[in-house]
């Protein structure tokens, strides 16, 4: 497949090297002063618990249409997305164009793209960039996520995938997924913003573990009385209300381990805007839903 990448970010670097070290062409969307960096070196992935690094070779280009694309991976956070979609204008050919991060609004958040089929779905790594390289993990409870739908270029991008050692998922009712999705990281976030992305001090944090768990579970609930199909099995049953006490031991490991700062920490302390919107559109979709003042509590207070 021929592939570019939109959004060159932990994200896209991860995938995108893995997507080049199987055989596929890569290029990337020009956005310096980060796309310079993947001009020079290449686009470079460290597997921070396997100890290995992938690097790819990849071609920097100043447009969508630079040439005919198989497969577009659009990598940007949701406050990005109005102006990734106007970088998409210029595609040419009948590329599948996966969105691929936080977008709770699903298709109907995203502009018409003249070319291209538009997909959904959700990376399964988390990390952070130091010096142009991706430090990752795989994100075991929550395998890559692609739109079951049986887009062939959706199929052979799981099978690379799978190949190259990560998890993947095929998922159904997509947009629902992300919507449960959103809630869950804005709940995280909000609840690091109260020890101020310190994952250390969150795990120590009874009272924060506590709200944060039960403002999940309110979420979750109130969008499933509101219809909203798609909560992945895992979270609605760490989150159940007669599991309380057992999800708060679990996030407080969770948080006093490596995972707590590459799943979430960093994400939560660069994409703080990002974060926020979230939790907004959150309190916004469940305006009128009752029993849901822990949820409020969590998100509309001020950072800690």
């Amino acid at each position: 497949m021929k592939v570019l990448v939109v959004g060159a970010g932990v994200i896209g670097t991860v995938y995108g090297a893995h997507i080049g070290a199987a055989g596929h062409t890569v290029d990337v969307l020009g956005h310096p002063p980060r796309t310079d960096q993947i001009g020079a070196q290449g686009m470079a992935a460290r597997d921070v618990l396997a100890d290995s690094i992938v690097v790819t070779r990849a071609q920097v280009v100043p447009s969508s249409a630079a040439d005919r694309y198989d497969l577009v991976l659009v990598a940007v956070r949701c406050d990005q997305l109005a102006q990734a979609s106007t970088e998409l204008t210029p595609l040419e050919g009948s590329p599948t164009v996966l969105f691929f991060g936080n977008n709770p609004g699903g298709r109907s958040a995203l502009p018409r793209l003249a070319a291209g089929a538009v997909k959904l779905g959700f990376p399964g790594v988390g990390g952070v960039l130091r010096d142009g390289t991706a430090d990752y993990v795989r994100i075991r409870q929550q395998p890559t996520a692609l739109e079951a739908d049986g887009d062939p270029r959706l199929a052979e991008l799981g099978r690379v995938l799978r190949n190259r050692g990560f998890g993947v998922q095929a998922v159904t009712e997509m947009e629902g997924w992300l919507v449960y999705h959103a809630a869950f990281v804005a709940c995280v976030c909000a609840a690091l913003y109260r020890c101020d992305t310190d994952p250390g001090r969150l795990a120590s944090d009874r009272e924060s573990l506590t709200l944060m768990c039960t403002a999940l579970t309110e979420a979750f609930a109130a969008l499933r009385q509101a219809g909203v199909t798609g909560l992945p099995r895992n979270l609605a049953a760490l989150h159940s209300p007669l599991l309380k006490a057992v999800a708060v031991r679990y996030w407080a490991r969770t948080m006093h381990a490596p995972a707590g700062e590459l799943w979430f920490a960093a994400h939560a302390r660069h994409a703080q805007d990002e974060m926020r919107t979230l939790g907004d559109q959150l309190i916004s979709r469940l305006a009128d839903a009752p029993a849901t003042s822990h949820l409020r509590q969590l998100l509309q207070a001020p950072a800690g």
